[in-house]
């Protein structure tokens, strides 16, 4: 392992050196691939000195965890093969290192030592604690993430066929003049979707959409079983009965209160999947609205955040060098805007800002973290890329999304990384980004979803809610699912099909083979959906208590580093255990609540 690590901080210093300017990613790589933190600092450790010891210890890993937010920030954007192998090292490396780090003895002296602290200091041993206990063995790690690649990898591919056993299902030919034989080579290459639009006949459709699920079967089935078995084994090490136990240990949630949690959230869609493309082709398009200046509604939108003491500093024009914090890896320079954000007096940190021209045809709104704020040790940078205008409801909507989500990251800036990082707090991140994206929706003048916008999100949720189902069931399963047992599962599942679609799925067990998310998200897919009910139940019960100001106060700043737990209590009141909440969501949007 090491020797090829040395290899590749070879080859990416040559690049580097020769480079450097047009392809920044070969210097980020090579600095990445060296980076190791020293906690020898820690060596000589007392409970007195336990404070001292956490500002030295996030001194010595902020740079760990910088760089691994840039490698987030790149990956999308590393088109040679060189560059995605240089930040797969170097996520690996990164790995590496965080293992080490977590097992020193340093770091677990540390850890004790803080717990007679209070917080943030308690917090931060809890979270570091939390860290070692989802940590692999670097062997399993290896397996596990060889098994995920595999999973990934088969269901990514688009080199897919559609076979016909019979010319019943084939499409009529499209062309003048186009023999049968002819219009059944087309239909071999067809996209699944454009087939699912163009068959008029339900049965076939169906047969069709059954097969896609199939497509990549033999391809993971064995990666499947690997990675069940891994987290089996290790549920089954730490004492727990199956993998679902110990995934959803450090959430609110058991694995029996998440399927009363879903079964919540199951509604009769009535539209099976195989019927959705003629069920839209039957409904009309969201209207058309006047297009806006994104720039100039950004401006609208920040402006409406000045109630909570946020202020921005507009500095215009500058040119930044694109390879560095833009999308582009090349040579250009194209002129963006830095917004600096205040809270108040506290400069909270900066967001960039990257209109797509006309040449690029970007009609997304994206935004990503570049650096996490940490008070005393760096501001907060963040990016917004967007097209120069927005001829989209459905634009100005994630525009407001992710302006959300950026004010959320570098608002919630503690003195420790680990506290505040949304990684490591994707729950309380998440639901004050949806409450305070639902603040800055009630200011706009939106049109009522459309029936197609509705149809899509019904069908989204019910999906959802769906595959949550087949992901608790696969990961409470306790044997291997070449047992016969997983199969006899197929029936629950079957009907929990039913219930969201309104059609049965026969052999429901076999979702496993489609569902990309059950081998890297695991259970955790419920997470959306637990989110969004949860915001829903503060921003109904909370407005009547709480101005939008003191909501904002408890629930994105949070000065007073409330557990979530606390911050809900003191927005909603008690009760809020498990299934206390489920109740409440279930009824709080009836006279019951």
């Amino acid at each position: 392992m090491l020797k090829s690590i040395s290899l590749v901080i070879l080859s990416f210093s040559l690049l580097a050196t020769a480079n450097a300017v047009a392809n920044p990613l070969a210097l980020f790589v090579e600095q990445c691939l060296q980076y190791s933190p020293n906690l020898s600092a820690l060596a000589q450790q007392s409970p007195d000195k336990a404070a001292i010891n956490a500002v030295e210890f996030e001194k010595q890993t902020l740079a760990l965890n910088n760089i691994n937010d840039r490698i987030q920030y790149y990956r999308p954007f590393a088109n040679d093969n060189l560059s995605k192998q240089g930040l797969l090292w170097c996520q690996l490396h990164l790995a590496d290192e965080l293992y080490a780090l977590n097992t020193s003895n340093n770091t677990q002296q540390l850890i004790e030592s803080m717990h007679l602290l209070e917080s943030p200091y308690k917090q931060l041993a809890q979270r570091l604690e939390n860290i070692q206990q989802t940590q692999w063995d670097l062997i399993e790690k290896s397996k596990l993430h060889s098994a995920q690649a595999t999973v990934d990898q088969a269901l990514s591919t688009r080199q897919l066929q559609i076979k016909f056993n019979s010319t019943e299902c084939v499409l009529t030919p499209q062309t003048p003049g186009q023999t049968q034989e002819q219009s059944q080579q087309s239909n071999i290459n067809i996209h699944i979707a454009k087939y699912l639009h163009q068959q008029t006949n339900e049965q076939c459709r169906q047969q069709a959409w059954f097969a896609y699920q199939l497509r990549a079967k033999s391809k993971v089935h064995s990666a499947l079983n690997v990675i069940h078995q891994l987290h089996q084994q290790r549920a089954q090490d730490k004492g727990y009965n199956n993998a679902a136990q110990l995934m959803l240990a450090n959430s609110q949630l058991s694995p029996t209160n998440l399927k009363e949690f879903l079964d919540t959230q199951t509604a009769s869609f009535s539209v099976a999947p195989w019927n959705l493309a003629q069920a839209l082709s039957r409904t009309e398009k969201s209207p058309t609205i006047t297009p806006v200046a994104t720039k100039d509604y950004l401006a609208r939108l920040l402006s409406q955040l000045s109630v909570f003491g946020i202020h921005t500093d507009l500095i215009k024009d500058s040119a930044i060098q694109t390879a560095e914090l833009t999308q582009n890896t090349g040579d250009q320079k194209q002129h963006t805007q830095i917004l600096r954000i205040w809270h108040h007096q506290r400069l909270l940190g900066e967001i960039y800002t990257y209109p797509h021209t006309a040449q690029e045809q970007q009609l997304h709104v994206k935004g990503q973290l570049i650096r996490q704020s940490v008070i005393g040790h760096q501001f907060g940078q963040y990016a917004l890329s967007f097209p120069i205008q927005l001829t989209q409801q459905k634009q100005q909507k994630q525009l407001i999304d992710e302006l959300s989500q950026a004010i959320v990251s570098l608002s919630q800036g503690g003195q420790f990384y680990l506290l505040t990082h949304k990684a490591q707090n994707q729950q309380p991140h998440a639901i004050a980004s949806i409450w305070l994206s639902h603040y800055l929706t009630q200011f706009q003048h939106f049109a009522p979803p459309s029936e197609r916008e509705k149809l899509i999100q019904n069908y989204q949720t019910q999906m959802r809610v769906f595959k949550s189902k087949v992901a608790l069931a696969f990961y409470q399963h306790s044997r291997s699912i070449n047992d016969p047992e997983w199969l006899t599962l197929k029936d629950d599942l079957s009907l929990a099909f039913t219930q969201g679609f309104g059609q049965p799925w026969p052999n429901a067990t076999d979702t496993i083979y489609s569902f990309q998310a059950i081998a890297n998200q695991g259970i955790s897919y419920y997470l959306p959906l637990w989110q969004d009910a949860v915001a829903k139940l503060i921003i109904n019960q909370a407005s009547s208590t709480f101005s939008a100001v003191e909501i904002f106060n408890i629930l994105v700043v949070n000065e007073a580093y409330l557990s979530f737990n606390d911050q809900l209590e003191q927005l909603i009141g008690a009760p809020i255990d498990p299934h206390s909440l489920i109740w409440r969501i279930k009824h709080v949007a009836t006279a019951q609540e």
